[in-house]
C-alpha cells in the first residue's frame, strides 16, 4: 500500500510554482529542491508530471498514470 502524500495537492501546486520560477531564472534544480526542503527526485518526478499532463491529455482513471509513454 502507498504511503500516504506528504504534501496536499495545492501545496504541490504552489511548490512547482516556485521551482519553475527559479528554474527560469537560472538557479540549479538542486538548489531549488534544498530551498523547497524536498527531494530532488521528488521535485523533478512532479516536474515531469506537470509537463506530461500539460503536453498529454490525462489517462482514464482506470489505467496506470506511471504508464504514459511519448
Amino acid at each position: 500500500m502507498p504511503r500516504p502524500a506528504k504534501h496536499s495537492p495545492a501545496e504541490k501546486a504552489a511548490m512547482l510554482t516556485i521551482a519553475r520560477e527559479m528554474l527560469c531564472a537560472g538557479v540549479k534544480r538542486k538548489d531549488v529542491a534544498a530551498h523547497l526542503e524536498i527531494n530532488l527526485a521528488s521535485l523533478s518526478g512532479w516536474l515531469r508530471e506537470q509537463t506530461l499532463d500539460q503536453l498529454l491529455p490525462p489517462l482514464e482513471p482506470t489505467q496506470n498514470p506511471r504508464a504514459r509513454r511519448l
